[in-house]
């Protein structure tokens, strides 16, 4: 059997926070306690005070004491953070096909998420899609490089799956034409490829965002 992959309680509450604040279900100023968020959840405080940092790092909260204001994220911020993240992907995954290294991880990597994927497990879906970058960004051989994305994956997780599911389809042959290249050694390639992956992110995640400010159905 495999192994199962547990999230530590903190982290569930702040993907469930983030979730709701991305979907709009959390509005923008809406105040929340830890009180309130642990009886809503049927957890115990601690966990959900350990996600509210969590979140307040990331941008999305504004802490006064046991209370949380929340703050989300502007069109700018989340420009500004995928434009970052392309470029650095891009990199990473163009020093990848230079460095020529065994693509046993990354395949892998992949070959968990396209499980997932058939499964409509979601959540493994998200942990493969992880392990699929961060195999890309080990194969750049930059600890200094692999250390920047980390922080920007930490800071805002890429969870659009959660909130769009039918973009996985999309992800899946993205994620295929990012291997070929690296394993084809095209570095051009594969920073093209890269970028249009996560920049294709933020373009769905920016028309899902107008749609709920607009009151109307994702098309």
């Amino acid at each position: 059997m495999e192994q199962l992959s547990i999230l530590p309680a903190r982290e569930q509450v702040a993907a469930a926070l983030r979730k709701a604040i991305f979907s709009g279900e959390l509005q923008v100023g809406q105040e929340l306690t830890q009180e309130e968020v642990a009886q809503q959840l049927g957890i115990s405080r601690m966990p959900v005070r350990e996600a509210f940092q969590i979140l307040e790092r990331d941008g999305l909260l504004l802490l006064r004491k046991r209370r949380a204001i929340v703050q989300g994220l502007t069109v700018d911020d989340l420009v500004d953070h995928y434009d970052i993240r392309s470029l650095l992907e891009g990199e990473a995954a163009a020093r990848a096909a230079v460095r020529k290294k065994d693509m046993q991880d990354i395949a892998g990597a992949q070959a968990q998420v396209e499980k997932a994927a058939a499964a409509k497990n979601t959540a493994d879906y998200l942990s493969a899609n992880e392990a699929f970058h961060r195999a890309i960004w080990e194969a750049s051989e930059s600890a200094r490089l692999e250390g920047l994305l980390s922080q920007l994956w930490t800071g805002l997780p890429p969870h659009l799956p959660e909130l769009l599911p039918e973009q996985i389809e999309k992800s899946i042959t993205e994620h295929r034409q990012i291997a070929a290249a690296i394993e084809s050694g095209g570095a051009e390639q594969a920073r093209a490829a890269m970028s249009v992956h996560v920049k294709r992110s933020l373009d769905d995640l920016l028309k899902q965002q107008k749609a709920l400010s607009a009151g109307s159905p994702q098309q």
